[in-house]
């Protein structure tokens, strides 16, 4: 067949209740309808897709870090303002990272080849299944519905402009049946709408029947949560919180009773059977572990061992984000997933402080940073400090928006705009005294949500809907219709579900002293604390038409990008251009 998604099925057979497959041969929809079995396969394959390193392009066998969910949050976390990277790579998440994509990389052309195998494997499993047989037979094709939207709504979001620029921007190549004869791009309305249409099929299928096992299947729930997304982003607010309200009202008693931190108990070792889970892609140990620097996790931490490390730890935490949780000290979340890379927050009392800098040459910043030995404390609580590069400063204590902020009066960054030419200082307390330091340019924060599962620094089953986003969708859409008490309440249980209460808590009285003006802003912060790096940030910004503010330490230009630029969505690869003939995405 001339299109080159138009591709089989991977057959894969279900071995066991935890989700480990083996490959098969493919199946057309003739032979599915001959096999009464074939669609339990067959979907049961679809969950492997999204895990699977298959060859393509001429390959004889697949790369270990070519996996369709690796790519997904590679291609949605790093364009956001919470992950800074060390510099040069030879991974092609660097230019999607710098928006400066190009069309032939193989992250790109492996998530697009496999988005369209998956949604004809849903297709041909929807064009054969009859739901009247029996409720397992409809719940198996409420499954392939949602296989179907969940992957479309995941390419257009990457691969076309955001839903809060218009409707009729074009979209990606619908494909809902099995006639593959043409090929066009669909407008981005025309998307959204298939979308909503196939997880309202999904949720109607799934009602009849029930969930097949743990969450690493999907459920009515998983689809309800996804369309509860899909609807924020179309701005259909009092759609999302109706059900979210429906979500919420049926959720188990560890998420409706009393939503504490117990939820994430073993989380992310757990996380197909976390009561925070909704659905997660099942990784099965050693199985899924080709290699443990393939991984999502493999990014985020290395672990430092006496003969050898495990992981890269290329991608660090922005330090406006740790600013952001060092607010609270006491909020679980920032506890539970950061560390620096010598073992670190070793409480021995000493001291780090860096600050962005931009070098002579390049458009980018690094960190200007000084250890323990060279930071005097003055007595009106300002520090002053010598650097490695034997420059001196003076760190001086500010009130920003009732919180307290250090900054260098001078402009390091060549930016008179940012903090009015000032440059802000990072105080990090009872670091390691041997802290590592990137090529002499990056502190190195480490993100640890991604690890731990069966003991492997690097290895976890990586959550796509979860239920502290369900609240956050609900407090989100709140928010936009005005409804300041109830969009804070919400927060405020994500916010006790952190380890947080009492003056911790927000409410209108105290919004202003703590430099908020819309409540809009609370969410989308506590929105970002609470998903960080799962990929949501990057569209929480574009779909509230507001601006992404890149300037921070990382390998990237120092600039702020508007919802309308057009770098915004990723160029489509030129092996679809060039065989199918659909228009690219302007640069």
């Amino acid at each position: 067949m001339k299109k080159i998604f138009a591709i089989g099925i991977a057959l894969a057979t279900l071995v066991s209740c935890n989700m480990d497959f083996y490959s098969s041969d493919s199946m057309t929809s003739a032979q599915i309808k001959d096999n009464p079995l074939a669609a339990v396969y067959t979907t049961d394959g679809i969950y492997a897709l999204f895990k699977d390193n298959l060859p393509y392009k001429g390959q004889t066998s697949g790369e270990g870090g070519n996996m369709y969910v690796r790519h997904l949050f590679q291609l949605s976390e790093t364009r956001s303002d919470n992950v800074t990277i060390s510099g040069h790579s030879t991974d092609p998440f660097l230019g999607p990272y710098r928006y400066e994509d190009v069309d032939n990389t193989k992250n790109k052309y492996y998530f697009w080849w496999m988005g369209y195998k998956i949604i004809y494997a849903a297709n041909s499993n929807i064009d054969v299944i009859n739901p009247d047989e029996n409720s397992e037979s409809a719940h198996l094709l409420g499954e392939n519905y949602f296989f179907r939207g969940l992957v479309h709504f995941q390419m257009v979001t990457l691969f076309a402009m955001p839903y809060s620029c218009g409707r009729d921007n074009p979209g990606i190549v619908l494909r809902r049946g099995m006639d593959y004869s043409t090929t066009s791009r669909a407008t981005v309305g025309e998307c959204y709408d298939a979308i909503v249409e196939d997880l309202q099929e999904a949720i109607k299928y799934m009602s009849k029947g029930k969930a097949r096992g743990d969450k690493s299947y999907v459920s009515v729930t998983a689809a309800k949560a996804l369309l509860s997304r899909v609807y924020l982003n179309m701005g259909l607010d009092q759609e999302c919180i109706d059900i979210c309200n429906d979500l919420i009202s049926s959720a188990p008693g560890a998420v409706s009773g009393v939503y504490s931190v117990e939820t994430l108990a073993d989380y992310p070792t757990h996380t197909w059977d976390s009561a925070e889970t909704i659905w997660c892609i099942r990784h099965t140990y050693p199985t899924d572990l080709i290699s443990a620097e393939a991984t999502i996790g493999a990014m985020y931490y290395q672990k430092i061992g006496e003969s050898e490390n495990v992981g890269w730890g290329e991608w660090y935490w922005n330090d406006e984000l740790i600013e952001l949780f060092q607010r609270y000290p006491e909020d679980h979340r920032f506890a539970a997933y950061f560390t620096y890379e010598k073992a670190a927050l070793v409480g021995n009392g000493k001291k780090l402080i860096s600050f962005p800098e931009k070098p002579e040459d390049g458009d980018f910043c690094i960190s200007g940073y000084a250890h323990s030995d060279k930071i005097t404390a003055n007595a009106d609580g300002s520090y002053t400090f010598t650097t490695t590069g034997g420059a001196t400063y003076t760190a001086v204590p500010e009130m920003v928006n009732g919180y307290k902020r250090y900054f260098i009066n001078k402009n390091l960054t060549g930016d008179a705009s940012f903090w009015g030419g000032k440059t802000p200082a990072y105080i990090r307390e009872d670091v390691d005294d041997d802290l590592g330091v990137r090529s002499g340019m990056y502190v190195r924060y480490f993100n640890t949500k991604f690890s731990g599962q069966d003991g492997q620094a690097t290895f976890t089953s990586p959550v796509i809907l979860r239920w502290g986003e369900v609240f956050l969708n609900r407090a989100e859409a709140y928010a936009h219709l005005h409804n300041t008490t109830a969009a804070l309440a919400d927060v405020n249980t994500i916010r006790h579900r952190a380890g947080l209460s009492g003056d911790a808590d927000f409410s209108e009285a105290n919004m202003a002293a703590r430099g908020y003006t819309d409540v809009l802003d609370v969410v989308l912060d506590e929105r970002r604390m609470e998903l960080c790096f799962e990929g949501h940030r990057v569209f929480d910004i574009y779909r509230n038409k507001k601006k992404l503010d890149r300037r921070f330490v990382g390998y990237h230009p120092w600039e702020v990008i508007d919802y309308t630029d057009p770098r915004i969505a990723l160029l489509i690869p030129d092996g679809e251009i060039n065989v199918s003939g659909i228009p690219q995405n302007p640069r």
